[in-house]
């Protein structure tokens, strides 16, 4: 597939930028660069414990630039979602309070008694009778979307996507209606809408091959895989456009306008793309 010049490169976060909370070396330089450049930004997580002004104010205390549009997370796209199938105000969150907490400030009631959906997010604050009353609502047959669907989050810790496992267990047969994160469409649907961008003229980078690759081979964008450090993992069926060692590279070696992947800085740069307040 021969793509459009690059508008919008989306880094995951935990693994690809950091790991418990510490930069990997040069990724200051690196978002420095790409604030100067023609190339829009965005941190993109599929990590639903807390939404994305949390993770703004995580990310400035980490020292880099950025405003709150260049921060995407699932919470965001499972509000695009949950809106779009109708499901709601009120819902079972199975989640941590500050999830809730963000989906109630976006019109999002959580509710065991009148829930028209159980939404399966990644809870740290899980309790046996948080997954007694999910558990019950699945066999009375309520229907189950997920903000994401990662088994394991990086750490490692029981993720969203074990939850979904453990709920098909419980009913044999039950289908997962909609999930949010990436490798899924509704954070794709988000990122257009934010940045006016097309798939194709958007590049992914990360460190998981079930997630951010598939997310980007699904919808025809250009994709990095990060090692930092960890072993080549298989790839089966995914082939990431550039597989790199570490995100560092990512500064010179591998610069999108190096690789003839963007246009040179200073051209088409289009209002507020490179994520600054107007």
């Amino acid at each position: 597939m021969k793509h459009p010049p690059a508008k919008l490169i989306l880094f995951d976060l935990d693994g690809t930028l950091y790991l418990n909370g510490v930069l990997f070396p040069r990724v200051r330089e690196l978002i420095h660069q790409l604030r100067e450049s023609a190339m829009a930004y965005g941190f993109l997580t599929n990590n639903s414990t807390i939404g994305p002004g949390s993770y703004f104010n995580k990310l400035k205390r980490l020292g880099l630039e950025l405003n709150r549009r260049n921060v995407v997370t699932s919470a965001e796209a499972t509000c695009l979602m949950l809106r779009h199938l109708n499901y709601g105000p009120k819902i079972y969150i199975l989640g941590t309070r500050k999830f809730r907490s963000y989906l109630e400030s976006q019109g999002f009631v959580h509710s065991y008694a009148d829930a028209q959906a159980l939404l399966v997010g990644f809870d740290t604050e899980l309790t046996y009778r948080k997954l007694t009353e999910a558990t019950r609502l699945v066999l009375a047959g309520a229907p189950i979307v997920a903000s994401h669907p990662d088994p394991i989050c990086p750490g490692p810790f029981p993720d969203a996507g074990m939850l979904l496992e453990y709920f098909r267990a419980a009913r044999p047969g039950v289908v997962v209606q909609a999930i949010a994160g990436k490798p899924h469409r509704w954070l794709v649907q988000l990122l257009q809408e934010r940045f006016q961008v097309r798939p194709e003229e958007m590049i992914m980078v990360g460190d998981r091959v079930n997630t951010d690759m598939r997310f980007a081979e699904k919808f025809g964008m250009r994709s990095v895989l990060v090692l930092n450090g960890a072993p080549r993992p298989e790839l089966g069926d995914i082939t990431p456009t550039l597989v790199v060692e570490r995100i560092g590279q990512l500064c010179d070696q591998y610069w999108p306008e190096n690789l003839g992947w963007a246009e040179p800085a200073g051209k088409n740069i289009v209002g507020d793309r490179r994520g600054r307040k107007s």
